[in-house]
């Protein structure tokens, strides 16, 4: 059995031994650097992409994750301080670049994804040139960008949150509830807890969120409320994600 299921944390005979011995699925999970309004630290999507890509890893079993991609496309956020963000074509090279370099040690099958909003689109256009070029060579590449992987995400984040009697009344979630959650499972002492406020609630349109940025919209930063956040609800959002990731990433596999 591997040591862990993580990349950074594997030496590369350990690596090479993995590959050998069947595991040859790589996730490519993507996060952020940005505000998470006024009581998440700014590390929030890359914490969540954390969680939930190793406990994808360890659902699959035959898979090992990269290190976890940051800083995302967050020019959105970029009104508020401390906000990181880098160029659409250079988070485009990066996702390609991690998988020029793993496909050639084995890995036949690379599982893309993102715990933050404004990659989703670029990690489509990532996916669609990754397939150009590694499909002939028959390694797969299974992508859950696009602005349906986000609405699935959120969606699966919302239910999740109904489970515990809390679901958002909102288009789009940010610094909510659940992703509240998620840090006081993981991460507790970085979250102020004193410093919970309600954000933008109801119909949003997010298209003009991107267009406008987040803090034209909302000036704490937050899409929802993260009132009612528990370490529990944490844990059935990391749970619910990594699911649906796995239940959809083997039935594509399986269809390969």
């Amino acid at each position: 059995m591997l040591k862990s299921v993580l990349l950074e944390e594997l030496t590369w005979t350990d690596v090479e031994a993995a590959v050998k011995s069947g595991v040859r699925t790589a996730l490519v999970m993507t996060g952020s650097t940005e505000q998470h309004g006024p009581h998440l630290p700014t590390m929030t999507d890359a914490a969540i992409g954390q969680a939930v890509g190793e406990r994808l890893a360890h659902k699959l079993g035959n898979a090992i994750m990269a290190p976890v991609v940051r800083p995302g496309c967050s020019d959105h956020h970029l009104a508020f301080p401390g906000s990181l963000s880098i160029p659409e074509p250079v988070f485009i090279d990066t996702v390609v670049a991690i998988v020029r370099s793993l496909a050639p040690h084995g890995f036949d099958a690379f599982v893309l994804l993102s715990a933050h909003g404004g990659n989703f689109a670029p990690l489509e256009r990532a996916a669609e040139q990754l397939q150009a070029e590694f499909g002939p060579k028959g390694v797969r590449i299974i992508s859950f960008g696009g602005r349906q992987g986000l609405l699935d995400v959120m969606r699966v984040m919302n239910d999740a949150a109904a489970e515990h009697g809390l679901r958002q009344d909102a288009d789009a979630i940010h610094a909510d509830v659940t992703e509240t959650s998620v840090l006081l499972n993981r991460h507790a002492k970085l979250v102020e807890v004193e410093r919970y406020e309600r954000g933008l609630m109801g119909r949003i349109d997010t298209d003009e969120l991107f267009r406008r940025g987040l803090k034209a919209l909302t000036p704490n930063g937050i899409l929802g409320d993260p009132h009612g956040a528990t370490a529990a609800l944490g844990e059935t959002v990391i749970e619910r994600l990594a699911e649906h990731f796995a239940t959809e990433t083997r039935a594509r596999l399986g269809a390969g």
